[in-house]
């Protein structure tokens, strides 16, 4: 019991912040998401976990996914173009137009800031290539989100894209210099390299701090929205959300073996490629200048859905990958020193 509770211990935790946090979004007012949103910050909790992986990241298994670009293409492809099109052939199935336009946003937004990197490790993978997919997809949502929702709602959204890009600077991109630049020091390095698995596990509760924001604003958008929201809306966009990610993963996962890629290579892609970012997705629906003056709040609700499974899904999915790999999906030894146990492997 205690084993399965320390593998299993990030799932069951989920599931308590969503039922709690729709809950008292659903039954509170305005005033209380001001003050959940004064006291988590996204931007904050994404650059301190990006810290934190960044700060046990060999920087050779960065440059590696440059070296060797296959993977990190085949995830850019799958999340930048993949996932929007299957969003896209499952439009005409939702039964709420807002459903429609929150299935669409998740589909288009990049890849999450966090939790790829997360899973990534989980499952024995190379964190470089996550990393990478994140800082680029990131660094061009203000170029790409626009693009797919004119194109699949003809909706023309304006983006103030240097602000845009400077939070996305400060969120995602520094954080990853800082932490590199501080393994520079080989006392730091060491002290990082020990405690990896610890700052990892860390990492995942600033995680949930981020769920629980969306969980409230999730409630309090379903209490105000109009748009009468019936059980079998709630189930077939839920269960698109999962198509949409799970057809990702396995179809980057099935070329990943097609084109021969290290497991480590192969995993690290396909999580990578399948996952969204929820703070840019919740920012899309709920902002005003973009879908009218009070932005589509119960839009939010299939964003946390697709959020939330694909949390579920790849502890699943990256667990049975290390099993299943465990001989082969270790870091390549750098200099014949060493490499630290993968983070977030309890």
């Amino acid at each position: 019991m205690l084993a399965f509770l320390r593998r299993r211990w990030f799932l069951l935790c989920i599931t308590v912040v969503i039922a709690c946090g729709v809950y008292a979004g659903h039954e509170g007012s305005q005033e209380t998401l001001s003050q959940v949103r004064q006291f988590i910050r996204p931007s904050w909790l994404t650059a301190i976990v990006l810290f934190l992986m960044s700060l046990s990241l060999n920087s050779e298994h960065l440059l590696s996914s440059i070296r060797k670009p296959g993977p990190l293409f085949l995830s850019l492809a799958t999340n930048i173009v993949l996932l929007p099109l299957i969003a896209w052939a499952l439009l005409p199935l939702q039964l709420t137009p807002d459903f429609q336009i929150g299935l669409i946003i998740m589909a288009c937004v990049p890849c999450t800031l966090c939790g790829a990197s997360v899973w990534t490790r989980r499952g024995g993978g190379n964190d470089g290539v996550s990393l990478m997919v994140t800082m680029i997809t990131n660094g061009a949502c203000f170029l790409t989100v626009p693009f797919w929702i004119l194109l699949i709602t003809s909706r023309e959204i304006e983006f103030d894209r240097v602000q845009m890009v400077t939070k996305l600077f400060y969120a995602a991109m520094l954080p990853v210099v800082v932490g590199q630049i501080l393994r520079l020091n080989p006392r730091i390095k060491q002290f990082a390299d020990r405690i990896t698995s610890r700052l990892g596990t860390v990492a995942l509760v600033f995680v949930l701090f981020m769920v629980l924001l969306a969980a409230v604003q999730t409630g309090y958008g379903i209490q105000t929205s109009k748009v009468g929201i019936s059980l079998a809306a709630v189930v077939v966009v839920w269960i698109s959300c999962i198509v949409v990610h799970v057809g990702g993963f396995f179809t980057n996962l099935l070329l990943g073996k097609t084109f021969r890629f290290h497991p480590r290579d192969r995993i690290a892609s396909a999580i990578a490629g399948s996952q969204k970012t929820l703070p840019i997705a919740v920012f899309v629906a709920t902002d005003a200048s973009m879908f009218g003056n009070a932005g589509i709040p119960s839009a939010v609700f299939p964003l946390l859905m697709f959020h939330t499974s694909q949390f579920f899904i790849d502890t699943i999915l990256a667990d049975r990958h290390r099993e299943k790999y465990a001989d082969v999906s270790e870091p390549e030894p750098v200099e014949a020193e060493p490499q630290p146990v993968s983070a977030c492997e309890q």
